[in-house]
């Protein structure tokens, strides 16, 4: 399940933008009234979107059993710059597998 809700409805969202609980299979995802720096982010919408697919790569590997004992990684799979970097690549790696023909 995925929602998006406001600080008011949800008080973990005043510390983070999104979150995933993975013992109940919900994403809950910050909604914006209006930019919290509007000098940084003018399209809500698409600030929103790389959160879910954020939350979303965290949701696959708490079910893979990565989310928090990744051997001797410290933990990697829980690490926030490879979620971002996995969330923000993921196009461009789809478009590879798709030309690749492993899709």
């Amino acid at each position: 399940m995925i929602s998006f809700m406001s600080c008011e409805q949800d008080k973990q969202l005043k510390i983070n933008d999104g979150y995933c609980d993975h013992t109940t299979r919900h994403i809950v995802i910050r909604k914006y009234d209006r930019p919290p720096k509007p000098e940084q982010l003018q399209d809500m919408d698409v600030h929103e979107k790389q959160i879910l697919r954020h939350e979303i790569v965290h949701a696959f590997l708490f079910e893979s059993g990565l989310g928090n004992d990744s051997a001797k990684a410290k933990a990697w799979a829980a690490n926030e710059e490879m979620i971002d970097w996995i969330a923000f690549q993921h196009e461009k790696l789809h478009k590879a597998f798709e030309e690749a023909g492993a899709v």
